[in-house]
C-alpha cells in the first residue's frame, strides 16, 4: 500500500516538474523574443542614426559649397561688371599720355633747332597740336562711386548655433513616450487605452497634451507595423478611446504616439485584440411603431397610433460589468411611460417602469424594479448622451450596481433584477409618440 502512495506520489511530482519545464521552456522564448527585440531595435537605431547623420553631413556640406560658391560668384559678377569701365577710361588716360609725351618729345626737338627749321614746319606743328584739346581731362569717377566690394550678412551666430543645434538633434529612448495600457473588447469595437512612460531621456513633450492611435487588420509587430498600413483611429488630448465597427473574431493590432516639441514621437509596440463581442444592436419587431436603420443600431419611432411597446436590443449583448451608451438624435413629446433602460430578459410589455427592468425617463425620472427614485436626471433632449455603467457586487451575486448617467450628472442604484443574473443583459427603449430617434453606441 505504501509503495503504491510512493509511486503515486511520484508520477505527480513527474507531472508537476513536466508542466514546471514547460512553463520554463514558455518564459525561455519570452527571453528569446526580448532580447531580439532589444538587440534588432538597437542595430536598427545604430542604422538610422548612421544614416541620418551622414545624410545631414552632406545636406550641409552641400548647402555649404552652395552658398560659399553663389557668394564668390556674386563678388566676381561685381568685380567684372566693375573693372570694365575703368579699364577703358585708364586705356583712354594712358594713349593721352603717350601722345602728349610724343608732343612734348617733338616740340623740344623744334625749339632747339629753331635756327635752321623751316618756318613751314614749325607752323605745321603748331596748327596739329593746336587741334588736339590739351586743357581736357577724361572724367574718372570719384572713388565714393566706384564700387567696394563688401561682405554683409554673415551671421557668426551658425558658427556656435549650428553646432549647438546638431549637438541636440535626436535622442535615444529605451521606449516609446507612450505605451498601449490596456484593450478592452466592446460591442463591434474595441476600447484603447494608454500611458506616457515615465523617462528622464524622454525631452520635453507638447502642452497640453496630444495623442494619435492608429490600427490595422491582423497581427503585427514592431518590424512588420513599418511595412503595414495603418488606419487612424483619434487623435486628441484623451488617453482612451473606442474604435467601433470592427468585423467580428477577427485580430486588431493597435499602436499609439504623441505630439513631442519636435514633430510626433516614435510609435508604441503594437498590441493584438481580437473582437469577439457582436454589435450592439435594437431587434427587429414588425408592427411595433419603430423602424430601424443604421445596421439596426439607431431607431426611430415613427407611428404615434401604435400600441406602448418596449422594443429590444436583439440579443443579450451587454456583459455585466460593461457600459452601454445611447445618444437621443431626436425627440417628441414626453410620455410618463417613455424610458431607456436595462433588463434582464425579454419581456413582451408595454412599460419598461416595472419588475426587472432600470431605466431613465424621458422626463429624467429614474425607476428600478418600478420603484421611482428620489434623484432625479435631467430630461432628454435631442444630443444628450445616456449612458448606463454596471458593475456587479461582489457581496451579493444577484445584486448588479448600476449608474446612469445624462449629461453630467450621475445617478447609482443597487439593482435586485429577480432572476438568475448571469453575464449578458439586454438594454431597451419605449416611447409613445412619434419623433424620438435613438442611437447605441
Amino acid at each position: 500500500m505504501g509503495d503504491l502512495q510512493e509511486l503515486s506520489s511520484i508520477k505527480e511530482t513527474i507531472l508537476q516538474a513536466r508542466e514546471h519545464v514547460q512553463q520554463l521552456e514558455d518564459r525561455l522564448k519570452l527571453l528569446g523574443l526580448a532580447k531580439t527585440q532589444v538587440e534588432s531595435s538597437a542595430h536598427e537605431a545604430k542604422s538610422t542614426v548612421e544614416k541620418h547623420f551622414q545624410e545631414l553631413k552632406e545636406a550641409i556640406c552641400s548647402a555649404i559649397d552652395t552658398r560659399q560658391r553663389e557668394l564668390l560668384d556674386r563678388v566676381e559678377e561685381i568685380e567684372g561688371e566693375s573693372l570694365e569701365p575703368l579699364r577703358e577710361c585708364e586705356d583712354v588716360v594712358k594713349n593721352s599720355i603717350i601722345e602728349d609725351l610724343t608732343v612734348i618729345e617733338e616740340g623740344e626737338k623744334l625749339v632747339e633747332a629753331s635756327e635752321v627749321v623751316a618756318a613751314s614746319e614749325l607752323k605745321s606743328f603748331c596748327d596739329r597740336n593746336n587741334s588736339r584739346s590739351l586743357n581736357s581731362l577724361p572724367e574718372v569717377p570719384p572713388l565714393s562711386e566706384v564700387p567696394c566690394i563688401l561682405l554683409a550678412g554673415l551671421d557668426p551666430a551658425c558658427i556656435t548655433e549650428l553646432p549647438e543645434e546638431i549637438g541636440s538633434d535626436g535622442y535615444v529612448l529605451a521606449h516609446a513616450p507612450v505605451q498601449i495600457e490596456e484593450l478592452r473588447e466592446r460591442p463591434g469595437g474595441v476600447l484603447a487605452s494608454w500611458y506616457e512612460i515615465e523617462d528622464d531621456d524622454i525631452p520635453e513633450k507638447q502642452s497640453p497634451a496630444e495623442y494619435r492611435l492608429q490600427y490595422c487588420c491582423g497581427r503585427v509587430d514592431r518590424v512588420t507595423m513599418n511595412t503595414t498600413k495603418f488606419r487612424e483611429a483619434y487623435q486628441g488630448s484623451d488617453t482612451c478611446c473606442t474604435v467601433k465597427h470592427l468585423k467580428l473574431n477577427v485580430d486588431y493590432s493597435f499602436r499609439v504616439c504623441c505630439k513631442m516639441v519636435r514633430g510626433w514621437s516614435p510609435w508604441s509596440i503594437p498590441q493584438v485584440a481580437r473582437t469577439t463581442l457582436l454589435q450592439h444592436e435594437w431587434e427587429v419587431a414588425e408592427d411595433s411603431g419603430y423602424t430601424l436603420g443604421n445596421g439596426n443600431t439607431t431607431l426611430t419611432r415613427t407611428s404615434p397610433n401604435a400600441a406602448i411597446s418596449v422594443l429590444h436590443s436583439s440579443k443579450s449583448s451587454l456583459l455585466c460589468g460593461d457600459m452601454v451608451t445611447f445618444k437621443v438624435n431626436g425627440t417628441g413629446k414626453t410620455h410618463r411611460g417613455d424610458g431607456l433602460g436595462l433588463v434582464l430578459v425579454q419581456e413582451e410589455d408595454s412599460i419598461l417602469q416595472r419588475i426587472g427592468a432600470v431605466c431613465v425617463g424621458s422626463t429624467g425620472v429614474v425607476h428600478v424594479n418600478g420603484k421611482e427614485m428620489t434623484n432625479q436626471l435631467p430630461a432628454l433632449a435631442k444630443g444628450t448622451t445616456v449612458t448606463f455603467d454596471t458593475s456587479k457586487v461582489p457581496s451579493d451575486p444577484k445584486k448588479l450596481r448600476v449608474s446612469i448617467t445624462v449629461a453630467d450628472r450621475q445617478v447609482t442604484c443597487e439593482w435586485v433584477p429577480g432572476g438568475d443574473l448571469g453575464d449578458h443583459l439586454y438594454f431597451a427603449a419605449c416611447f409613445v409618440h412619434k419623433g424620438w430617434e435613438i442611437t447605441v453606441e
